[in-house]
């Protein structure tokens, strides 16, 4: 297939990159070239002009686009919602109105932030999207964007992605144990940590199957951001003392966070597709790949 990758530079797209670039003929897209990317496989592209985007597409004449670019920071998104809907929404409205005028196929990668929380149970692709941020509401107003323009569509819902690409939570908790520094972690934010190198390889398995839909793809299991600190520094042979239990109150974030919002994988795994390893093993594989 011929698949154009937006956000490429991004915690997902690097790997994402690497997973597809020996069995498709791939292109990158955005604004800053990666160094990893060839100057043969890549468009400078603004996904916030519509016009811009709808050339690129038609100059590549992809079979399908990965639209991973975001600004997938909450608290970012709450200092500055317009940013924030301009790109995780009207970006992805450019990107499936690019889609629906040259009948190609569309990857969408959107958040468990699109909840509220307050289900008691994991969310799986049925439950209603409730957001409580910005963020969580621009990522579920390109959800519908793409659902309403689109008729070969994947939105693929994860959570908390940590990869090699940037640093994220679990390499600040443990940088902090390294250091022996104090880590405030919320008991009452809870999730389904997902390693952005398995998120990649699901999605590559996933173009190749053409079936299309909501798909929630995030390693099994979920924990709360403690509870994750807490296993990444037994993990690494430091004691816990460091870590300090915490709220969502206690940290004074920006932006609002919904809680409690684990991913079920129901449509992937009702459709006989390879399980997602637990998020332990993933953490474990991640830490054995740091470097010292």
């Amino acid at each position: 297939m011929r698949i154009a990758i937006t956000g490429t530079s991004g915690l997902v797209g690097r790997d994402l990159w690497e997973e597809l670039k020996d069995k498709h003929n791939i292109w990158g897209l955005g604004r800053r070239k990666p160094d990893f990317v060839p100057m043969s496989q890549w468009r400078t592209l603004d996904i916030i002009d519509a016009e811009n985007t709808a050339n690129i597409v038609h100059q590549i004449n992809p079979d399908c686009i990965v639209h991973l670019a975001a600004v997938s920071n909450p608290d970012e998104c709450e200092k500055d919602p317009v940013t924030g809907y301009k790109a995780n929404a009207l970006g992805a409205r450019n990107i499936a109105l690019a889609c629906m005028k040259f009948d190609t196929e569309m990857l969408y990668v959107s958040s468990d932030q699109v909840f509220n929380g307050k289900k008691e149970s994991e969310y799986n692709e049925l439950d209603r999207p409730d957001p409580v941020n910005h963020y969580g509401r621009s990522k579920y107003w390109g959800e519908q964007f793409v659902q309403s323009l689109l008729r070969r569509f994947y939105v693929v819902r994860t959570a908390l992605v940590f990869g090699e690409s940037r640093p994220t939570f679990v390499d600040r908790v443990a940088k902090c144990a390294y250091a022996g520094e104090s880590l405030t972690a919320a008991a009452d934010i809870v999730n389904s940590p997902t390693y952005s190198k398995d998120l990649a390889g699901a999605i590559s398995y996933l173009l190749e199957k053409h079936i299309y839909g909501i798909i929630h793809i995030a390693n099994e299991g979920h924990c709360s951001r403690l509870e994750l600190a807490e296993f990444i520094a037994k993990s690494l042979g430091i004691k816990t003392g460091f870590i300090k239990k915490g709220t969502k109150k206690d940290l004074a974030l920006p932006a609002l966070r919904p809680g409690y919002t684990p991913l079920e994988n129901k449509v992937w795994n009702l459709n006989g597709f390879p399980r997602m390893r637990p998020w332990k093993d993933a953490v474990m594989n991640f830490l054995h790949n740091m470097p010292d």
